[in-house]
């Protein structure tokens, strides 16, 4: 029986904080190989690269980790991943789609999981994933982004995303995970929206799906994975591993 869902992990070595970061060594190992290796861990689906750079293609080729080659201007990783899932389409029929950053290396199979199950639900078209936020400097960190959320049904939905503390005077905070799923028709029309106001101002693309009025519903989890975005980043994280 083949799989309905694809789990797509968008890559690119010119990141303007961090260039080539999908290759910087952990522990023996490119962080593109933790990344995806969680995702086969989490057994939801089938699981692909996408990527745009030649350098990246051969180090996926020696580990043997399925790829597909996209453009390199593209405008997000959204757009890599829907890219890749045009070119997946051809020859599978999948329902169901997770764009898993590939920054994450510790990212909990089990999270990932809980998200696949979750888009599975007829009424949720897109999802993602949240975690307590457990100090409060981190309330603060415009790199962190948080979500204002309320009860929906058994899940929450999210009613905004920000790099500033929201809602204002909460006593709890969430902090956002960069693991989204959809629908296929669902990533099929956000792709299609044109850039939104508020999405502009906070640099956050999720608030897209928002402005065009696209429920996001929210899944918690009890740890946030780290992200590595910058030489800091991952200085830090190989402190703590």
């Amino acid at each position: 029986m083949k799989n309905d869902t694809l789990i797509v992990i968008p890559i690119r070595m010119g990141s303007s904080r961090f260039p080539g970061k999908p290759l910087i060594d952990i522990n023996g190992r490119a962080m593109i190989y933790h990344v995806w290796k969680k995702a086969i861990l989490s057994r939801c689906g089938d699981v692909f690269v996408a990527c745009c750079d030649k350098e990246v293609k051969n180090y996926l080729i020696k580990k043997e980790i399925p790829y597909v080659m996209t453009k390199k201007n593209l405008y997000s990783g959204t757009d890599r991943v829907y890219s890749a899932m045009q070119i997946l389409l051809k020859n599978n029929h999948y329902k169901y789609i997770i764009n898993l950053q590939g920054d994450i290396p510790d990212i909990s199979p089990l999270s990932i999981k809980k998200l696949a199950s979750m888009i599975k639900v007829k009424a949720i078209q897109m999802a993602t994933l949240v975690s307590k936020i457990k100090y409060s400097k981190t309330i603060k960190d415009k790199n962190i982004v948080k979500v204002a959320l309320s009860k929906h049904g058994n899940f929450n939905r999210a009613f905004y995303f920000s790099r500033s503390p929201v809602p204002f005077g909460a006593s709890e905070f969430y902090e956002h995970i960069g693991i989204y799923a959809y629908k296929v028709d669902t990533l099929k029309r956000f792709v299609s929206l044109k850039v939104g106001e508020l999405e502009k101002i906070e640099s956050l693309e999720q608030l897209r799906a928002l402005e065009a009025g696209i429920q996001i519903i929210v899944g918690k989890v009890n740890k946030a994975p780290y992200s590595i975005d910058t030489p800091k980043d991952l200085k830090d994280f190989l402190k703590k591993s």
